[in-house]
C-alpha cells in the first residue's frame, strides 16, 4: 500500500477514536466558552481602532508639518 492510503487510514482511524471519547459541553461551559471568545474578539477589536486612531493622528501631523 502507499504512505498516502495508510496516512488517511490511520487519519479517520484516530479522528473515530477521538469522537468517540468527546463529549459534549454543558451549558455553562458552552456558556463561558462563548463569553470568552466574545471578549477576545472585543478586546482585539478596540486595539485595532486604536491603533487605526494612532496611525491616524501620526499620519495627519506628519502631512501637516510637511505642508
Amino acid at each position: 500500500m502507499s504512505k498516502i492510503v495508510i496516512k488517511t487510514r490511520n487519519f479517520f482511524s484516530n479522528s473515530r477514536r477521538l469522537l468517540r471519547h468527546a463529549k459534549m459541553p454543558s451549558r455553562r461551559e458552552l456558556s463561558i466558552s462563548t463569553k470568552m471568545s466574545a471578549l477576545g474578539v472585543v478586546i482585539i477589536g478596540l486595539i485595532g481602532y486604536i491603533l487605526s486612531l494612532l496611525f491616524n493622528a501620526i499620519i495627519s501631523a506628519i502631512q501637516n508639518r510637511a505642508a
